[in-house]
């Protein structure tokens, strides 16, 4: 008998290299972009305001990252979206997706203690008691997670006494 996989959804994970002074950098690049609470949201963002330049600021600043992702993918993406969202305790993130076509990356900025990572949610039922699914990566700050755009995936409530906080970007191919 044969076993394998009918499908699988890939997904990257790779360092932000020198990192300490890449946080630096985007810091005070965010600064530029306040994140607000905005409306039934249980975290805070800078999605629905205006943020000009910040694509091209960031893609400098892990323009090496950005090589290595576009080196194993064979293909160049552009970067069409990219925000900041900070977790105070307490604050989450409810299930979502980013679209059907290309990824969406995940950079840990700042992940203390108590921080929870990013559940990934499986497009489909268990098998075998048909249950939904997911699955979490152990990541840590200055970790970047690129998955396909339309897996559904969620934050948990935010444990920790420090803010965590991520910047969360989508890519075309």
């Amino acid at each position: 008998m044969i076993r394998d996989n009918l499908f699988e959804i890939p997904m990257w994970s790779l360092p932000c290299l020198n990192f300490k002074k890449k946080k630096e950098q985007l810091v005070k690049l965010l600064k530029l972009y306040p994140e607000k609470r905005i409306g039934i949201q249980n975290f805070a963002t800078n999605r629905q305001t205006e943020r000009p330049n910040l694509k091209e600021a960031f893609s400098n600043i892990i323009e090496e990252e950005l090589t290595m992702l576009v080196n194993t993918l064979k293909t160049d993406v552009v970067i069409e979206d990219i925000w900041s969202v900070s977790y105070k305790k307490g604050d989450y993130h409810t299930p979502h997706n980013h679209g059907t076509i290309g990824f969406a990356g995940i950079l840990y900025l700042e992940f203390p203690e108590g921080s929870q990572p990013t559940n990934y949610i499986q497009p489909w039922q268990n098998i075998n008691n048909d249950t939904t699914m997911f699955n979490s990566l152990p990541v840590k700050e200055g970790d970047i997670v690129i998955v396909p755009k339309f897996v559904n995936h969620f934050s948990a409530p935010h444990k920790g006494k420090k803010q965590k906080r991520i910047i969360s970007w989508d890519m075309s191919i």
